[in-house]
């Protein structure tokens, strides 16, 4: 018999169940569309136990007939019995004659051969009279085992589509449940890196003039703050070096949805610092300090406006950009510079620039690639993720801590390359292969100039 798959009907049910109010007032028709399909699906199951109906309505027909005969079959058997036992009652009659006419009448042997003949045959009919009878309640009590048995293989077909009915609307349920958990908590994870990374912006500007105080009670800059600056305009931080108030601005984005207008923001800023250099005494050129997790989304850094120049750096980059502004201090008067001496001084400062952006760039590139190796992990089997993820917890990574006004001198820091060169030549590793004018032709990622 054809299965009824009931897929329109539990998707009626759903859809109904589930059906807001703008469904129910712009998507009636297709839920009515869907009425349609599950009350046709709901018409064959009907019909179809309409058909059992019936079937079980004709077994019973049957039974009732087989019931009847056997009846009727009962009533010729009581009627033979009895015309058996009138029969006995005439053979013994017949026999007290015989007895009686023996003598008399001897002619009526043959008739007595006769009687007995007759009485075979009755005999005979009524055994198989009986016998007939026996088949008949034999059929009667196995048609009656059927129908029984019919019964019981209907109950349990029943009972079992509801049991599957049911697993596969707790199996859907749990499935249901668990994409919506798997998706909330994705939601939940961006959202949360995405509050970090604002939090980050929003505390970008006080790390900014924290770390510019800092650098200057180290190398002993006058630092002045946005209440202080004596011209018009309120720059975030500014420092006094050569009597001169050189502008670090500090920028960052609003929430993460402006990141493909920071570009523009940044230019617009750089546009807006013209304020600021009106005034003799600010040097014109401008720092703009971003996050560095937003320089992957900047194409350029550095704006020449023609009268100012603007300059792109992180908070990383603070303390050799100031340190290199601060090497014009050591003159007196800049006109006192000789050609060389000024040569030295742009060469200085050109290479911290470049060193700058060539280590964001750099920063950035791993970044992403570390980032990459992280997200490829979850490709792995389950059971080596989980180990992983074991190990992963087991580790603990401490760089050197860093200490205020502590320098870190160079010769320690020749002492570790050295050390290290030494190791991998041990290793038999060429790290005189990689020279830096090759470095420099090494492309690294899409933003590179």
């Amino acid at each position: 018999m054809e299965s009824i798959s009931f897929e329109h009907l539990r998707s009626f049910f759903d859809r109904v169940k589930n059906a807001g109010l703008f469904e129910r007032l712009f998507f009636w028709k297709r839920i009515t569309a869907s009425g349609f399909e599950a009350y046709s699906e709901y018409q064959r199951l009907q019909d179809r136990l309409q058909g059992q109906d019936r079937e079980i309505s004709e077994i019973t027909a049957k039974n009732q007939q087989l019931s009847l005969n056997l009846e009727h079959q009962g009533q010729q058997l009581i009627q033979l019995q009895q015309d058996l036992v009138a029969l006995k009652a005439k053979n013994e009659e017949l026999n007290q004659k015989m007895n009686e006419r023996e003598n008399v009448a001897g002619g009526l042997i043959e008739a007595d051969k006769k009687n007995r003949d007759a009485i075979a045959q009755l005999r005979a009919d009524i055994a198989a009279s009986a016998a007939k009878y026996d088949q008949l309640n034999l059929q009667f009590t196995q048609a009656r085992t059927i129908i029984a048995e019919y019964r019981q293989k209907e109950e349990e077909r029943l009972r079992e589509h509801d049991q599957r009915v049911a697993g596969l609307s707790s199996l859907k349920e749990q499935m249901e449940g668990d994409r919506l958990r798997i998706r909330q908590e994705r939601d939940e994870e961006i959202h949360r890196g995405y509050e970090a990374m604002e939090q980050t912006w929003k505390n970008h500007e006080e790390m900014v003039e924290t770390s510019l105080k800092n650098i200057c009670r180290s190398h002993n800059i006058e630092y002045c703050d946005k209440e202080k600056f004596p011209y018009s305009g309120k720059p975030d931080n500014s420092l006094v070096i050569c009597d001169q108030y050189v502008i670090f601005d500090a920028k960052s984005p609003k929430n993460s949805e402006d990141l493909g207008n920071f570009p523009q923001y940044i230019r617009t800023q750089a546009e807006a610092v013209k304020k600021y250099i009106k005034a003799e005494n600010v040097k014109k050129d401008v720092f703009l300090v971003v996050p560095a997790n937003t320089v992957a989304y900047l194409d350029e850094f550095h704006y020449d406006m023609a009268d100012w120049q603007v300059y792109i750096v992180t908070h990383e980059c603070l303390e050799p950009v100031i340190l290199a502004l601060k090497k014009v201090e050591e003159y007196e008067f800049a006109e006192q510079l000789n050609p060389e001496d000024r040569e030295n001084l742009c060469r200085v400062i050109g290479k911290f620039a470049h060193a700058t952006k060539r280590r964001i760039q750099i920063d950035n590139y791993f970044c992403n690639e570390f980032i990459g190796l992280l997200q490829s992990c979850s490709s792995l089997p389950e059971e080596i993720k989980n180990k992983v993820v074991d190990f992963e917890k087991a580790e603990k990574m401490n760089p050197p801590m860093e200490k205020r006004r502590k320098l870190i001198p160079i010769n320690e820091l020749e002492h570790d390359v050295r050390v290290i060169r030494k190791e991998a030549e041990a290793r038999e590793i060429d790290v005189t292969a990689v020279t830096k004018a090759k470095l420099e032709t090494i492309p690294l990622d899409k933003f590179l100039e």
